[in-house]
């Protein structure tokens, strides 16, 4: 199994103090050089993705070959999606990979390795340190892909009985620009964009559930697809009231 490992030159008292103000942070540098590169290195390889689609509509989960329906027949569904620009409800297409036992693969691979690390108590130390929040029990997570036309329209991540404390990102795209959309941004209370991440390769997206936020589209002209790894921090208790 891939060794991942924290950056040791994390300052976990300075990211704590910064977290605290908007209680959203982006982390540069997450991990150490050779666990992030194998990890991504398989991403980038992959190719049992599965289009995910609530859009328009459309509700389905499509097993894909590279980027085309695995089944030909069904290609036609997706070349059908279109997201619905009146719609206030949230909206999404992206591709997933499952992560650890969920995963179909025959061996664990350095993506699997990912889910393990996020709930060894290294990391969730860490990740209880910088929120200040010993609830985090455990986290979930899958690999995504953002290809071109793909979009995560506005909602807050609230999802009842889940105990979803916090959404993460890490962020597993080389060279991104900002031209290319795929930019994490989060909305003030007059429905502005108050602030807006691009992923940045081997960065850590973190913020407090629930917030508003979405990812914009990925343009037509994007050279590459946006691969993250991305999920909760949960607890195992009710977590309570959160406001909407």
């Amino acid at each position: 199994m891939t060794d991942i490992r924290l950056n040791p030159d994390l300052d976990v008292a300075a990211l704590a103090s910064a977290f605290a103000v908007r209680r959203r942070l982006h982390i540069p540098n997450i991990l150490q050089a050779k666990g992030v590169e194998a990890v991504t290195a398989v991403l980038e390889g992959e190719a049992r993705w599965k289009a995910t689609v609530a859009a328009g509509g459309d509700f389905f989960e499509l097993p894909l070959d590279g980027d085309r329906a695995e089944d030909a027949s069904k290609q036609a569904w997706l070349d059908d999606v279109r997201v619905d620009g009146m719609a206030t409800r949230m909206q999404y297409v992206f591709d997933t990979r499952r992560l650890g036992s969920e995963h179909e693969a025959d061996a664990p691979d350095a993506a699997d390795a990912v889910l393990e690390f996020l709930n060894g108590e290294s990391f969730l130390s860490f990740a209880r340190a910088v929120t200040g929040d010993d609830r985090i029990d455990f986290v979930d997570g899958q690999a995504s892909r953002y290809r071109p036309g793909h979009v995560l329209t506005t909602h807050s991540d609230l999802s009842a009985g889940k105990n979803r404390l916090y959404a993460y990102v890490l962020n597993l795209t080389r060279e991104w620009q900002a031209d290319w959309g795929g930019t994490l941004v989060f909305h003030g209370p007059d429905g502005h964009v108050v602030e807006g991440w691009v992923p940045a390769f081997n960065a850590l997206n973190l913020f407090e559930v629930p917030m508003s936020h979405a990812v914009t589209q990925v343009t037509a002209f994007a050279m590459r697809p946006r691969l993250s790894i991305t999920g909760w921090m949960r607890s195992h208790q009710p977590v309570g009231p959160q406001r909407p």
